[in-house]
């Protein structure tokens, strides 16, 4: 039997008006998880002034966050998730022999599977809603949780985080934009990821200044060619009349 303080009850979703909702077969409500124990492997390092120790778990994503709901609901300020994609397959590492200092042909190295991503529609949808809602009550009222997808389910998970995180806190689409991989002859080239990026409530921290990247000396020497009374540089725009 679960003692009461080991089961955690998930603040209900409201009900989704004026947005659309998206549905799958099976698609089940989550409303709850249960504290799950975790068995300390290694301590390396020291904590700051605060008591704060930075931790790695290892484990099913949704028992460890299951387990962090006892001391950590409701103060996480930010999490970054870089999920499966269902991308449709398996990915593989090649892996070579300890101490052997150089490896002349494939015969001597193997390979080893990572992971898969090969999922059913309605099995994937539900991995993702399930722990999407788990990662809602660890944030705190002022953190932000970035998604980062592609294309093959941004749609579906961009509507799944309206449902879980409220639309009115969808905060921005990033785009990681790559140069990497072939042009294919029928279709233009995959060449960027999608990161959504939404808070918990409307109180969302958010510090523009340390965002900023300040120019280098070779923009600031191609871009900024007037200079104000002061003999800093500065920059004219003109309006185009559009």
């Amino acid at each position: 039997m679960i003692e009461q303080k080991d089961l955690f009850e998930f603040n209900q979703l409201p009900p989704i008006k004026g947005f659309p909702e998206l549905r799958w077969t099976n698609k089940r409500p989550y409303r709850s998880t249960q504290y799950y124990p975790a068995q300390l492997k290694e301590i390396y390092g020291q904590s700051d002034e605060s008591g704060w120790l930075n931790k790695i778990f290892w484990g099913d994503n949704l028992q460890v966050m299951s387990h962090m709901m006892r001391e950590y609901r409701g103060k996480v300020d930010l999490i970054y998730i870089d999920p499966p994609y269902d991308s449709k397959a398996d990915y593989k590492m090649k892996v070579k022999p300890k101490n052997q200092k150089e490896v002349l042909t494939d015969s001597l190295s193997f390979e080893e599977k990572q992971y898969g991503d090969i999922w059913t529609n309605d099995e994937y949808l539900q991995f993702m809603y399930e722990r999407l809602i788990c990662l809602r009550e660890l944030l705190s009222e002022e953190g932000s949780i970035f998604l980062h997808v592609d294309y093959h389910k941004a749609a579906h998970l961009k509507l799944i985080m309206d449902e879980v995180f409220g639309q009115s806190n969808f905060r921005n689409e990033i785009i990681w934009s790559y140069s990497t991989l072939g042009r294919p002859n029928d279709r233009f080239a995959q060449k960027h990821d999608n990161i959504y990026w939404y808070g918990k409530t409307s109180n969302t921290f958010f510090n523009l200044n340390g965002a900023k990247v300040p120019y280098s000396k070779e923009y600031i020497k191609s871009h900024f060619r007037d200079r104000d009374e002061n003999g800093n540089p500065i920059r004219k725009r003109y309006d185009a009349g559009k």
